[in-house]
């Protein structure tokens, strides 16, 4: 067989442990690449008998893990961009802290600045509370103030930043705005903000990404939460050779009519219309079937009414876009459910793919199979789990807990289940959603065998969710998110062998190369091109 030009757009990769994702061949001694496209995976013999192994380049590896290109399949890439010029909060131990931090900035920028604080978590405070204008107002800053909870549900403004974004004198007395109401302070901060510097910080955050592992990430822009995107800057990024990973978008503005999900190519496209139907667990704004343990006056909120929701979600259906459904509390799960059963009814839309529900953080068992009959794709967050356990066990009490972050229960029941970060809640790393998956312990270790072990996956459940299922979320499934023939090169180098690790170190994985569609993203790999 004649050689297809240049060879050296040929990789033959032995020497490692390659885990394919692919459950025909599960594993694999090595594996061999041409241009953008896997050829041939299997034994080392078999591999080097392919045409093209005679001329490829040969990279030899010392037992570490090669697995699929890792997909972060619900993200705020944007948001955790222009985060990097915010103040950081989530390492605060209480409010003094943050109030420190705050005048920190003011002193160091101009006074008719914003200064943003994000990512703050009440609950890991000593003060155990929200703050308040009257705290931000204490500072005696001349900036307007803006802080994000770490939930994103959930935001806070002194007076400046209130009458900076029009808001009457007394009509927020505590300066607290929860889920769309704070829309007002965010188109305000968006108006400050320098698209240059946006630009550099996009770039800059994806090629974070591609540092640990990511090859693909499904990216939501939400403007109402503060947490607006831009699918126009990736295409840019994209033709300008500047975008180091594949881009699914979603959005929760009703995209215009004349194309359905699924627009786009290999490295950008149109996924879908996100719909946030209830808030979060630790802003007591996720909507439950009955009150919070530790706030009995309150059972969340449900952001729409059923007549107004089942005609948004009838519409989306109508026109062909794929769904991404935002619900963490179990009665806001009873209304997504009550939604996808009327859609159903309305026989298939344009766009054929499943639904997803996204987070399903509190599932009651008489959810699950109501669910599985409906064919969702269910998005959830295993690193969310070593830093919530006080906090949920705090709002659910015990007697909620085995409805909890049930990702076990999922997988057993067969739905397709995709990992991901919901970064900037957590940071981007898919190692810290791995680990906290097989895991299920927080930082220290605690508790000893896992926070309701019997929902704990393995290694290769866990990995899956990463690679193998996020691609089949958005029906790339017979192209990406697995290494066998014919699928493109998306390919990550570990530093050690994975199987061989304590479970524990997981978190800590730092791949030694990262490929996508043959090409290097990040890390190095001898000889092999850079994207």
């Amino acid at each position: 067989m004649a050689m297809r030009e240049s060879e050296a757009s040929a990789v033959l990769l032995r020497g490692g442990r390659i885990w394919t994702g692919d459950p025909r061949v599960p594993r694999a001694e090595a594996l061999l690449w041409y241009r953008d496209t896997l050829e041939a995976v299997g034994s080392e013999e078999e591999v080097r008998s392919h045409p093209l192994a005679s001329r490829a380049r040969i990279i030899s590896l010392g037992g570490e893990s090669v697995i699929p290109g890792l997909t972060d399949a619900h993200a705020h890439l944007a948001f955790y961009a222009k985060q990097r010029h915010a103040v950081p909060l989530d390492r605060c131990s209480s409010l003094e802290d943050v109030k420190r931090l705050l005048r920190e900035r003011s002193a160091a920028v101009p006074p008719d600045s914003w200064i943003c604080g994000v990512r703050f978590n009440d609950t890991q405070w000593e003060e155990k509370r929200l703050p308040t204008r009257q705290d931000l107002d204490a500072l005696g800053v001349p900036n307007p103030v803006l802080l994000s909870r770490i939930c994103c549900h959930v935001q806070v403004a002194n007076s400046r930043g209130l009458a900076a974004a029009g808001f009457p004198p007394d009509a927020v007395p505590s300066g607290i705005l929860y889920e769309g109401e704070g829309d007002p302070l965010i188109q305000a901060v968006e108006r400050d903000r320098d698209p240059k510097e946006c630009r550099r910080a996009l770039e800059e955050a994806c090629l974070e990404f591609a540092s640990y592992g990511i090859t693909s990430v499904h990216t939501c822009s939400a403007g109402s939460y503060g947490l607006g995107d831009d699918l126009a800057a990736y295409q840019e990024m994209r033709l300008e050779g500047a975008l180091p990973l594949r881009v699914v978008f979603y959005t929760d503005d009703m995209p215009p009519a004349g194309f359905l999900s699924g627009l786009g190519d290999d490295w950008v496209r149109f996924g879908g219309f996100k719909l946030f139907l209830d808030g979060s667990l630790g802003g007591r704004t996720a909507a439950l079937s009955r009150p919070y343990a530790d706030a009995p006056t309150t059972s969340g909120i449900l952001n729409h009414e059923d007549h107004a929701l089942m005609a948004t979600m009838e519409e989306a259906h109508r026109r062909g876009f794929q769904m991404e459904i935002h619900a963490i509390g179990d009665a806001a799960l009873d209304q997504a459910i009550e939604g996808l059963r009327r859609i159903k009814s309305l026989g298939p839309g344009r766009f054929s793919r499943p639904h997803r529900v996204n987070h399903v953080m509190i599932c009651r068992p008489d959810q699950v199979e109501p669910l599985r009959e409906l064919g969702v794709v269910v998005d959830v967050q295993p690193a969310f789990v070593p830093g919530e356990i006080t906090m949920a066990t705090s709002r659910l009490g015990e007697d909620r807990l085995a409805w909890a972050y049930p990702w076990k229960t999922f997988v057993d029941a067969g739905f397709v289940v995709t990992g991901s970060s919901d970064c900037p809640v957590e940071v981007p790393s898919p190692w810290r959603g791995i680990w906290g998956a097989v895991c299920r312990t927080d930082d220290e270790g605690c508790p000893a065998g896992g926070w309701t072990p019997e929902q704990r996956l393995s290694l290769d459940e866990a990995l899956t969710l990463f690679t193998v299922n996020p691609p089949l979320a958005v029906g790339e499934g017979g192209r990406r998110g697995r290494l066998a023939p014919g699928f493109l090169a998306d390919v990550v180098v570990c530093g050690e062998d994975l199987f061989a690790l304590p479970q524990e170190r997981l978190r800590h994985v730092i791949p030694r190369a990262t490929v996508v569609g043959g090409k290097v993203s990040s890390g190095e790999l001898e000889g092999v091109e850079r994207l």
